[in-house]
């Protein structure tokens, strides 16, 4: 039997990552699998990265779109592909230049998709659907199942992980056992309507597939006092979209 915590899109937020660590060590998970967007948003990128190096039980991890703004892919004009505006690539610039050089190593090398294999079943970690370039292709908010079936038409595998749409959500295999269950197990560090709750998965791989939700109440407004504190560009539109904070 297999144990496997999932978590995806940290997003710096280096308090809600280290409270669901410890809960997926109570709860005897033997690794961590990560679908990607560790930086981005929040007001501890160095420390958030720090914490990712030093998992001893990290099997698997990818990049997401936000480690591509880091190594070349950020737009540089207005509007763009990528619909960034000003404010917010000038957050992705406040937030690189405070990475240490062994966080932006360790980002640098990680994969843009990875397949494992535990009990006798294939797992493919991605952070999306991605082009034959590596670039993140279609989006769809609340997928349905035919629409992620698309996504990851041509993926060999009996689990696909995967995160992005922050929401998450969980398609089994048709009698818990046949092939592929879709798993997005909700953004670890961006509540926005959940308010204060952290989110991961445990995946149990053995004779059957089993996944449990993982949803961890945590004190945000400690976050977003941090992010007041820092007050870096965009600040306003980040506690707004994602921590559900009403601005105005």
């Amino acid at each position: 039997m297999a144990r496997i915590g999932i978590i995806t899109d940290i997003h710096n937020n280096a308090a809600a990552l280290k409270l669901i660590l410890r809960e997926l060590e109570k709860r005897n998970c033997d690794e961590i699998i990560c679908c990607g967007d560790i930086i981005g948003i929040g007001a501890y990128p160095e420390e958030t990265v720090r914490i990712m190096r030093k998992l001893k039980n990290l099997s698997a991890c990818v990049k997401g779109n936000h480690e591509t703004f880091l190594f070349g892919r950020m737009p540089a004009t207005f509007p763009n592909d990528e619909h960034m505006e000003y404010e917010e690539r000038k957050y992705h610039l406040w937030e690189h230049e405070r990475l240490e050089k062994d966080s932006v190593r360790f980002l640098s090398m990680l994969p843009y998709s990875q397949t494992i294999e535990r009990e006798g079943r294939k797992i493919y970690v991605a952070h999306y659907s991605m082009d034959g370039q590596n670039r993140y292709v279609n989006y769809h908010q609340n997928p349905s199942k035919e629409q992620v079936k698309t996504m990851f038409a041509g993926i060999d595998a009996d689990i696909i992980l995967y995160g992005h749409d922050h929401a998450g959500s969980i398609m089994p295999g048709d009698d818990h056992i046949k092939r592929p269950w879709y798993i997005n197990c909700g953004s670890l560090g961006c509540p926005a309507k959940d308010k204060n709750i952290a989110r991961a998965g445990i995946l149990d791989i053995g004779k059957e597939i089993q996944y449990e939700s993982v949803r961890i109440p945590y004190d945000v407004e400690a976050v977003l006092r941090d992010i007041d504190l820092f007050n870096f560009p965009d600040k306003e539109n980040i506690k707004q979209y994602f921590y559900g904070v009403d601005t105005v």
